[in-house]
């Protein structure tokens, strides 16, 4: 199951909170809709070869 969401993308908030809980203890991180609209915004400002 892991492998699938790695696959689709599903485990990057995940890794945002492992990241953030290690290189920033003490900041609290951001909510899951706060990331997926930050992660959204940024992907639109940097677009990437993608098929959709």
């Amino acid at each position: 199951m892991r492998f699938f969401e790695g696959v689709l993308g599903a485990d990057k908030y995940r890794v945002y909170l492992e990241h953030q809980a290690r290189t920033h203890p003490g900041v609290p991180p951001m909510s899951e809709r706060e990331f997926w609209r930050d992660y959204t915004d940024w992907q639109e400002k940097n677009p990437q070869g993608r098929c959709c």
